[in-house]
């Protein structure tokens, strides 16, 4: 099939109100300040990807990544998709490192406009595991205890497999109350995971885990713990604990990965478009297959754009067994006409159609 050249891109700011501040150790966000990307191409064809800036953990803004979306789509037009994912990867991605996420934004909307040329779905081009569906958790964040009930009356009704909480950046006894009061909202037998988010040290690390064992609650795995760097002490961790470690900010590339999985870091890895870019996190997912090393996929504060392009990499690979794919149902608007998160249920189904399989509302392409 023929591949048609890029011919026009529109870049703006995408913003919503969260139903609550998305509060986690280094910091917090309290609205959605992303950028949309629009591709078109000389057939008339629309593609979409989003930039998720989250300042503490990917260092860049919706005013530094507006101007670089801008740039690094302009400077792809003339070409077909394929072409511009080369140029991309080759001649621009390093010169913005300091904005990661304006790359995967950009990277999103070329793979989604050349799935639309193919005529296929972004999942049957990143592998041939025929799932149609998957579950996503839900993130608890660092939220007071009392604030832990009126959480859990939102969003019990979504059926979550299970709540990832946030701790760490606080004393410990602030987190262990956070999780008591999930406790008592949901029952002894709910299912959760801890999320440090590089906020704690393996003391404290270890003395929560201990702390909760005495309340009979044994957490899923605990994701990043220590600050990215420490890599020692990820390893001394999870040789300490009985619970797997993930790493997050501690895999950015796959020799990030190479590294952790060496020094046996960690027993997972946490897989985020947004500090990876597309590229990147599927050569980690490949790695990771080859290593039998668990994989989970989650991202920054997306909206529903970015985070089904996620999902079309978990139902495409067949890689990925842990599904953070949350932060849509915290945001007050919908961007597309439909999607995997307009009706209020954990389990996601993904689109049908070509590319991500999503339309954006009309006032969006004005």
């Amino acid at each position: 099939m023929r591949l048609w050249p890029i011919d026009r891109v529109l870049v703006r700011p995408l913003g919503s109100t969260l139903h609550m501040p998305f509060h986690i150790s280094h910091g917090s966000v309290e609205t959605l300040e992303n950028v949309l990307i629009v591709l078109r191409d000389a057939e008339g064809r629309s593609a979409v990807g989003e930039a998720a800036p989250f300042p503490v953990l990917t260092g860049d803004t919706q005013q530094t990544v507006l101007p670089a979306c801008q740039q690094l789509a302009d400077a792809l037009v003339g070409l077909h998709p394929a072409a511009a994912m080369t140029r991309l990867h080759d001649e621009l991605w390093n010169d913005f490192a300091k904005t990661p996420t304006a790359r995967a934004g950009v990277e999103l909307a070329l793979w989604d406009l050349y799935a639309r040329q193919l005529g296929v779905s972004l999942s049957s081009l990143w592998g041939r595991a025929a799932r149609l569906d998957a579950e996503t958790d839900i993130t608890l964040p660092r939220l007071s205890a009392d604030e832990v009930l009126p959480f859990y009356r939102h969003f019990s009704s979504h059926r979550f497999p299970f709540v990832k909480v946030k701790v760490g950046g606080g004393a410990l006894s602030e987190d262990l109350d956070r999780v008591m009061a999930l406790v008592r909202c949901a029952g002894p037998s709910v299912r959760l995971s801890l999320d440090g988010n590089q906020g704690l040290c393996e003391q404290s690390a270890a003395m929560l885990c201990d702390e909760l064992s005495k309340w009979n609650v044994t957490p899923l795995f605990f994701e990043q713990p220590l600050p990215y760097d420490d890599i020692a002490g990820m390893a001394r961790l999870s040789q300490r604990l009985r619970i797997p470690i993930c790493a997050d900010e501690s895999v950015k590339t796959i020799f990030d990965a190479m590294t952790v999985m060496e020094r046996r870091a960690a027993q997972m890895v946490n897989l985020k478009f947004m500090k990876s870019g597309v590229r990147e996190s599927l050569l980690i997912a490949e790695l990771a297959r080859r290593t039998q090393t668990e994989l989970m996929i989650g991202g920054m504060v997306e909206s529903e754009i970015a985070m089904t392009a996620s999902l079309h990499a978990v139902c495409g690979t067949g890689l990925i067994s842990v599904c953070d794919l949350d932060t849509p149902f915290f945001l007050r608007d919908r961007f597309t006409v439909d999607s995997p998160y307009h009706r209020s249920s954990a389990k996601l189904v993904l689109p049908s159609g070509t590319g991500l399989g999503l339309s954006l509302r009309d006032e969006l392409l004005g």
